[in-house]
């Protein structure tokens, strides 16, 4: 089989020899350009300037009173602050300076993050200009994530989650969904084509393309969930973090999943700073990067953001055929926000807008019809991918004085096309069977509402408490055409249209108990009832009397489930916890069913328990972070697709029990100052414990699809001074991936082989940074690594982007 893959021991020299290279340059460059230089305040947010009026009094409460007053986010340990009186401060200044002047005397210092907020922390001696934001930018116990419903530091929350804030976001280049599955671990995002991604945690997955499925790993955009694979994959921009939560999402997340949710969070207009930002960039393939943001105060309580980016190269491949374009892409997306405040509430409103288009994937035949180049398909017929979405949000926060209310109202609608050969070579090149194209076209429009309570931190704890009804119209157009071998006869034509309507209403509790020594209990539920009502009509052109019309159908579940956290600070710094929680995927309908009796069967709920136990500790005076999590996943009524070899009639059944379990170790340490380090290592093992029909297949014992045992990821990012020019960082990524299948039979056919990615980045950026010119290569290796493999009608693989590079050149303002 010539799967593209290396394994040469020369290889592994090579790249072993590239990252030792990148990493000693970097440092070699710190060390000869390092100069001393007292701290200085950062351009932007931290310079608005405002009226300030505090009286003297405990710095905490001046801390907390300041930013709200400015609406800047300025981040303290409460410890740290403890017994410390700030003496008055009044008058029109910068929120750096009247951070400064609270902070005089108290052996603390004021450091900006990459998020335009400020870090106080215990003064560092003779700390270089530009290297303290560095520092606090790469804290883990900085950054803010939400995976409680709730703003909480990263190592205080119970749950296996990786954030990545803007600057991470920023420096690794990071623009799309599988750029972040490779510096996190066991998450995995791959792609059959356009329309059907593969979003894998833990080796919850699925590969289904019928609109009456649902998917086991969630995409929230800014607490709005993304219903549809086909919607789940675009480019990112704009975000002020990503979040991947792991493990079952059953209690605090509106759509229930047994996998896990990537959250994805864009960051709100100021009302006290005005900024503005532009940038363009250009690489290989005639890549072309243009982005451009405006945002800031229209009045004391009105504030405003627009941003605009704009994304196009060339094919990475080609149809040799007909000479089209493959891989290629051309990309728009808006997005605005207007916010207000009003005494006690505060509201955004969000409408956002994307248009995207390319040629297809390039399926490259490893058969009949293959000239040994990957990046060539043999296909012979026109692909294209094109799609429209929209969305309007609105999150309203009303301040009840015991807690906070909020309200969370979304429309988004969703529509995509695409043409495609599902089979591997033009029919010239077969000798038996047919070539199949597809046209598959998609019309989704969903509405959603959540409103829930957040209560205060009290002595005694805290709690959660919402509904969320979501309710999706969904439509598929899915024509298939077949031509036969050598000839190219029309054999096939037919049309499944389908359309499937969902209600989905739920209610939800979450509360944590504060126990004596430093002991927390959470226990929370969600009681959720889906129902669904499809219908298909399949219309057969070539044989009339073989189609069909089901009528209408109509199910219902209902479903509970529970989650329980034990978590105990034995010190300050470590935190240890066990929990269970409960998730389901929900039933639904295969609407793809070539039979009448395959379809007005449904498949119910996708169940699994997780039960994990898990530690995030800090050492070093918090210089090293390390995070590690221990979980065991036990599936029931594990949704799957089957190919019934009696009847030739493919369906979903609930057709297995499995289990997944492994380890998850996040590192992140920072040396000196200016050098942050990180790792994560994922361990997986997963089996179908039960997956046997009778005459039809028998998996039983094979590993979950898309679940490699092993992955790695290992980021080094240095900021250093250049005299009195600038600043200068680099940024080296590395990631390896273990082989998996992509299915459960453990085909070869279906088998992806190892491969590892190299990505990096070298920046200046001007005294004041307003100005940053980038250098950036990704798959520096060039790796040929494989996506999908594809055995329909003759084997083909598709692989991922080659090498790119180029530059960015940005300026704000």
């Amino acid at each position: 089989m010539a799967f593209h893959h290396r394994k040469m021991a020369v290889g592994r020299l090579r790249r072993s020899l590239i990252v030792g290279t990148a990493l000693a340059g970097l440092l070699a460059v710190g060390g000869t350009a390092r100069a001393q230089a007292p701290a200085q305040a950062p351009a932007g947010p931290a310079q608005a300037q405002a009226q300030v009026q505090l009286p003297a009094q405990p710095l905490a409460a001046s801390l907390e009173a300041l930013s709200r007053q400015t609406d800047t986010n300025i981040l303290f340990a409460p410890d740290m602050v403890a017994g410390r009186t700030a003496p008055a401060v009044d008058g029109r200044m910068s929120v750096w300076d009247a951070v400064v002047r609270l902070l005089a005397g108290s052996g603390l210092e004021v450091v900006p993050d990459a998020g335009g907020g400020l870090v106080v922390r215990k003064a560092v001696p003779h700390a270089a200009a530009g290297e303290a934001a560095q520092y606090a930018a790469a804290d883990l116990t900085e950054i803010l994530v939400t995976a409680q419903r709730r703003e909480e530091k990263l190592q205080d929350v119970p749950v296996a989650v990786t954030a990545l804030p803007a600057k991470a976001l920023r420096d690794q280049r990071i623009t799309n969904l599988q750029d972040v599955s490779r510096v996190t671990p066991g998450l995995l995002v791959s792609s059959f084509n356009y329309s059907s991604p593969t979003i894998a945690i833990r080796g919850a997955s699925n590969t289904f393309t019928q609109i009456g499925v649902n998917r086991p790993v969630a995409v929230v955009l800014d607490d709005v969930f993304i219903t549809r694979s086909s919607a789940a994959m675009f480019d990112l921009f704009d975000l002020d973090s990503v979040q991947v939560l792991r493990g079952p999402q059953g209690t605090l997340f509106g759509r229930n999943v047994t996998g896990g949710a990537i959250l994805l969070n864009t960051r709100k207009p100021s009302f006290t700073t005005p900024e503005g930002s532009v940038s363009v960039g250009y690489g290989n393939y005639n890549a072309v990067d243009l982005n451009a943001l405006v945002s800031g105060p229209v009045s004391d309580d009105v504030a405003a953001k627009l941003v605009v980016s704009r994304r196009s190269h060339d094919g990475y491949g080609e149809d040799r055929l007909t000479g089209r374009a493959e891989d290629d892409l051309d990309s728009t997306s808006v997005r605005g926000q207007l916010r207000a405040r009003a005494g006690r509430v505060q509201t955004l409103f969000t409408l956002d807008y994307s248009d995207d288009h390319n040629g297809g994937r390039t399926l490259s035949s490893l058969g009949g019809g293959n000239d040994g180049n990957p990046r060539t398909s043999e296909l012979g017929f026109p692909q294209s991918f094109t799609r429209h979405m929209a969305g309007f949000a609105n999150n309203t926060e009303i301040d009840v004085g015991q807690g906070t209310v909020t309200a969370i109202t979304a429309y988004r609608l969703s529509r995509s096309v695409e043409r495609y050969s599902s089979t591997g070579t033009n029919y010239a090149f077969l000798t038996t069977g047919s070539q199949q194209m597809n046209d598959d076209a998609d019309d989704v429009k969903d509405f959603s509402e959540e409103v829930r309570y957040t209560s205060p931190e009290w002595d005694l704890g805290t709690f959660v408490a919402g509904v969320y009804y979501l309710n999706e119209d969904a439509s598929r157009q899915l024509g298939t055409r077949n031509f036969a071998a050598r000839t190219g006869v029309l054999t096939t034509n037919q049309l499944a249209n389908q359309s499937v309507g969902t209600d989905s209403i739920s209610g939800f509790l979450d509360g944590t108990v504060n126990l004596p020594a430093d002991v927390k209990l959470t226990l929370g539920g969600r009681y959720t009832l889906d129902q669904k009502q499809g219908n298909l009509a399949r219309t057969n052109y070539l044989v009339p009397a073989a189609g069909f019309r089901t009528g209408d159908l109509n199910s219902a579940w209902a479903q509970f489930t529970p989650r329980a956290v034990l978590s105990w600070r034995p010190i300050p710094d470590t935190m240890l916890y066990a929990s269970m929680a409960k998730g389901f995927t929900s039933g639904g309908y295969n609407t793809e069913a070539s039979s009448l009796a395959a379809i007005v069967t449904p498949f119910n709920p996708e169940k699994v328990t997780n039960y994990e136990v898990g530690a995030k500790t800090g050492w070093w005076d918090q210089r090293l972070t390390a995070n590690l999590a221990l979980f065991h996943l036990d599936y029931r009524d594990k949704q799957e697709f089957v190919q019934n070899t009696v009847t030739g009639i493919g369906t979903i059944l609930n057709a297995a029990k499995a289990t997944s379990q492994g380890a998850e170790l996040e590192l992140g340490l920072h040396p000196v100052q200016g050098l942050d380090l990180t790792a994560a290592y994922s361990y997986l093992d997963t089996a179908y414990d039960d997956f046997f029909i009778a005459k039809v297949v028998n998996n039983t014992g094979h590993p979950l699809g898309s679940s490699p045992k092993h992955k790695v990821a290992l980021t080094a990012n240095y900021e250093t001074p250049v005299g009195t020019l600038g600043f200068l960082s680099g940024n080296v990524s590395y990631s390896w991936l273990d082989d998996y299948y992509t299915g459960a039979t453990k085909s070869p056919q279906l088998f992806v082989p190892a491969y590892d990615l190299l990505n990096a980045s070298l920046s200046f950026e001007t005294p004041d940074r307003r100005y940053r010119l980038t250098l950036w290569g990704k798959n520096l290796f060039d790796t040929a690594f494989l996506q999908t493999p594809s055995t329909a009608g003759v084997l083909s693989e598709y692989l991922g982007p080659p090498r790119t590079y180029g530059f960015t050149l940005s300026a704000s303002f």
